[in-house]
């Protein structure tokens, strides 16, 4: 009969995990400065393997989704050894690789600059102070002017630009390895009720990872001209060239014109490599009546960043039950609330977590 129900469970469970897998749309667009909300499954699979000396050794492969079933947001793989010297303590070490995916990113920006116009006195052609060569002022000149590369350059005046646009970061997946260090204690009260404290150290490696961007908005310009050039003298010139504003005050410019045109930007940004040190404190309450099948739980974690003094990155509660196939298989179902306010966002996830354990 045991063999019968074992059967019929674990397919049950690896046709729901594969299910899962299928990406059904694109998510909206996230807002990276605002907070999100959204809906998930979490599913792993697991095995335990006996060792001599209260050794264990494990294995463990998962998958989450996003959005519920239409994104998936996570793969993992880990591999852990443990040792259970008495009824209380358990300690344990681990590494995971884990590939993560990072939904579509939108931000509202507003940018101004200014640019610094010159002509040449020869051909007549403008060019702006960022593509402007190095040169010194010629005193020669009957007005103001600059030499470079035996060329003459006469200061024009400047254009104060302002862009309004939507910065969209696109989507893309990063790699993150894991080691980390447990310690966990048990104690029963009431024959029934198990409490149990576990600390986790988690170091966790990001490598660098280039991603692509798109800015997309109006950009408004307006020209402003130096008609008195005679007001210039060269200390005020040697000024202008360094973006000096406190030669100008005496300088009066006149407004030629606003133009206001749409563009579009594409750009490249390295999301520099870093290292995540995170202590996570979980405390856990069970029923684990002997002779049950069933054990119910509930369990609250916090997440806290060692490189931020502590700062609280994510609190994690969940309220779920296992279910003792037989001596050797466990079925897990449970309600997983995740606050994260962390350097991936700030977002709520509400998960369905599904978990199978094989013990031999």
């Amino acid at each position: 009969m045991t063999k019968d129900v074992t059967r019929r469970w674990f397919p049950a469970l690896l046709i729901l995990c594969a299910a899962t897998a299928v990406e059904a749309q694109e998510l909206d667009y996230i807002d990276e400065d605002s907070h999100r909300t959204t809906g998930a499954v979490w599913t792993e699979v697991s095995a335990v393997k006996v060792l001599p000396y209260d050794l264990y050794l494990g294995l463990d492969a998962g998958f989450r989704t996003d959005d519920w079933f239409n994104e998936a947001s996570r793969y993992d793989f880990g591999l852990g050894l443990g040792w259970k010297p008495g009824k209380h303590w358990k300690f344990g070490v681990g590494y995971t690789f884990i590939i993560k995916h990072y939904p579509i990113e939108t931000a509202k920006k507003n940018g101004q600059e200014r640019e610094y116009n010159y002509r040449n006195t020869s051909s007549g052609e403008d060019v702006s102070f960022s593509t402007f060569p190095g040169a010194t002022y010629d005193d020669d000149s009957e007005t103001a002017s600059y030499t470079a590369d035996g060329t003459s350059y006469r200061y024009q005046g400047y254009s104060d630009v302002t862009k309004d646009y939507t910065r969209v970061t696109d989507t893309y997946w990063r790699a993150r390895h894991r080691v980390s260090l447990d310690a966990a204690y048990t104690q029963r009260f009431w024959k029934t009720m198990r409490v149990t404290l576990r600390e986790r150290y988690q170091l966790t490696f990001l490598p660098s990872k280039t991603v692509n961007r798109t800015r997309t908005g109006p950009k408004t310009e307006t020209d402003y001209t130096e008609p008195e050039y005679d007001a210039l003298t060269p200390a005020d010139i040697a000024a202008l060239a360094t973006g000096d504003m406190n030669a100008w005050s005496k300088i009066t410019y006149e407004d030629d014109e606003t133009t206001t045109e749409n563009e579009t930007e594409y750009s490249q940004k390295v999301k520099n490599s870093k290292n995540l040190h995170v202590l996570r404190s979980r405390l856990t309450f069970e029923i684990d009546k002997k002779g049950w099948s069933w054990t119910p739980y509930i369990y609250l974690e916090p997440f806290n960043n060692l490189n931020d003094n502590f700062h609280l990155d994510k609190l994690r509660a969940a309220v779920g039950v296992d279910y003792a196939i037989n001596k050797q298989h466990k079925i897990g179902f449970a309600y997983i609330f995740n606050h994260e306010n962390d350097d991936d966002g700030d977002e709520n996830i509400h998960a369905l977590s599904i978990s199978y354990r094989i013990k031999f």
